[in-house]
């Protein structure tokens, strides 16, 4: 645990006295036309999944939005013009995508290697929620690639399984065995040989 905690210090800039680590947040309003705004290296497979995933929307001006409510993203400063979300992937996206604000309020705040899998993963948990997400994707992305002990704590289960899946997204198993079944259909090209080198003169 000290040599994990030596790491992140040293890592991002974390400031220690006597052996204990400053983990007192604090916010700022950080310049998205100067300041590098990345994602961290321990959420970006979960960004990549919940990008390739996730149901796109129509996109609202959060410049009109925040003008109201304007929650701040969590990030992690690694040096004077460089922060890493870890979250928040839905507004960070609109943020880098729209550019309706030239300023954002980041709550800037250290976070353990398991905290961030944790933060980031449950972004892409929460996609069980949607109304027309594909739970086959979805299952098979998890049990693939993400920390399964990550998963289990996020989801409260002790293995990740079909069962326990369909159980916590409030699907019946039936119906993710159904899209299994109409996956591998439109799968298997009858007739057709899946080597095609046949094909080549």
């Amino acid at each position: 645990m000290a040599e994990q905690t030596g790491i992140i210090n040293q890592t991002y800039g974390m400031k220690s006295t006597m052996g204990t680590t400053n983990l007192k947040p604090n916010q700022k309003l950080i310049n998205l036309n100067r300041d590098k705004l990345l994602i961290h290296p321990q959420a970006e497979q979960a960004l990549i999944i919940w990008q390739r995933l996730r149901l796109r929307s129509s996109s609202v001006s959060i410049r009109y939005l925040d003008k109201f409510y304007c929650p701040p993203i969590r990030v992690i400063k690694n040096s004077s013009d460089t922060y890493y979300f870890i979250g928040d992937f839905e507004r960070v996206n609109d943020l880098l995508r729209v550019r309706d604000v030239d300023s954002y309020p980041c709550l800037v705040t250290p976070e353990s290697i398991k905290d961030i899998q944790m933060l980031a993963w449950s972004e892409v948990v929460q996609l069980t929620n949607l109304k027309n997400i594909n739970h086959l994707d979805l299952f098979k992305a998890l049990k693939q690639t993400a920390p399964s002990s990550v998963i289990c704590k996020l989801m409260r289960i002790e293995v990740l399984s079909v069962e326990s899946y369909c159980q916590y997204a409030g699907i019946k198993k039936a119906s993710f065995e159904y899209q299994q079944c109409r996956r591998s259909i439109e799968n298997d090209v009858i007739g057709i040989p899946k080597n095609m080198d046949w094909l080549v003169n």
